[in-house]
């Protein structure tokens, strides 16, 4: 019997979804890497046989990962997937594009973010704080990556201090990192998903993309903790304003690009200012991410490209 690719690949993500929780807590190998791919296969899955059997055959399988180690298995396996499902049953139910990807979003974000909330407190205990900053002044000694910095006029204590506050910011903004992969994750997954269904749906042009209003919420939220966790000290309540400020921005960013994309196909719009902001993009990348960070985020509020949110952008 001859089975075509698109077939076979349609088979694979109902054994991806069935078996790899199972292997990945067998051999505690779970990671971003096969989260993308059970969400590929989660979105694949469903343009063939539909959302109903494809939450049944997802959910057999994260129950398949309790046999090797028991409950515990549970805790060895990433949730994000979920989140994909919670973006097809909330566009089943005829909610816009733009809200559904939002409220995945932010589920995505929370099953990725709060179980390295652990790790981060751990992380931040000074005395494990100052044991890894140790450990890694001890290797990039003996990589003579300290000497090359001592040639240059930069001292050891010097680079020690740069150090302790590269460590202290990158386990505060850890959750936040881990939502913005996961959001990724969703995207992309997404996005396969409208590329085997491109023939039976109509797709929406990048340009085109838009979340609703309130999402600029999350940027007011994490402002308002960030700036009240300073003034009262409270050292916590400021990591939670960091990294909501972080998560937002990222969302920012793309919908900046979509922006960009938007008037760079206006007619009108010579086509030497699209180079000069390639141009601009590959040499001066932080400004350039900053402009789109805050054109996105206006963009929310003021809907600079005047697109009505109920229409889906077509």
């Amino acid at each position: 019997m001859y089975i075509s690719d698109k077939n076979a690949i349609q088979y694979t993500s109902r054994v991806v979804l069935l078996v790899v929780p199972f292997f990945s807590s067998l051999f505690l190998s779970w990671s971003w890497i096969i989260e993308i791919l059970v969400i590929f296969a989660l979105f694949i899955h469903v343009g063939r046989w539909g959302l109903r059997l494809t939450i049944n055959f997802l959910t057999i399988g994260y129950l398949a990962s309790i046999i090797p180690l028991g409950i515990a298995g549970l805790t060895q396996i990433g949730y994000t997937p979920w989140a994909g499902i919670l973006l097809l049953v909330l566009r089943e139910k005829g909610l816009s594009l733009g809200r559904s990807v939002f409220w995945s979003l932010v589920l995505a974000v929370m099953l990725s973010a709060l179980p390295t909330i652990p790790n981060t407190v751990q992380a931040l205990q000074p005395d494990i704080l100052q044991q890894r900053i140790e450990e890694n002044i001890l290797f990039y000694e003996q990589t003579g990556t300290i000497e090359a910095f001592e040639k240059q006029g930069l001292s050891k204590t010097e680079f020690e201090e740069y150090l302790r506050l590269a460590m202290s910011a990158y386990y505060k903004l850890l959750p936040g990192l881990a939502g913005i992969l996961s959001m990724i994750e969703i995207g992309l997954g997404y996005l396969a998903f409208r590329f085997f269904q491109r023939k039976e749906q109509k797709e929406i042009p990048f340009a085109l993309w838009r979340l609703p209003w309130y999402a600029v919420w999350l940027a007011i939220i994490g402002v308002a903790m960030y700036l009240g966790g300073d003034f009262f000290s409270y050292n916590t309540l400021t990591i939670v304003g960091m990294n909501t400020m972080l998560i937002i921005g990222g969302i920012a960013v793309i919908l900046g690009l979509a922006c960009a994309a938007y008037f760079f196909q206006h007619p009108k719009v010579p086509r030497v200012l699209m180079w000069i902001a390639i141009f601009s993009a590959v040499f001066f990348t932080p400004y350039v991410l900053l402009i789109l960070l805050f054109i996105g985020l206006f963009d929310l509020v003021f809907n600079f490209r005047r697109i009505p949110e109920k229409s889906e952008g077509a």
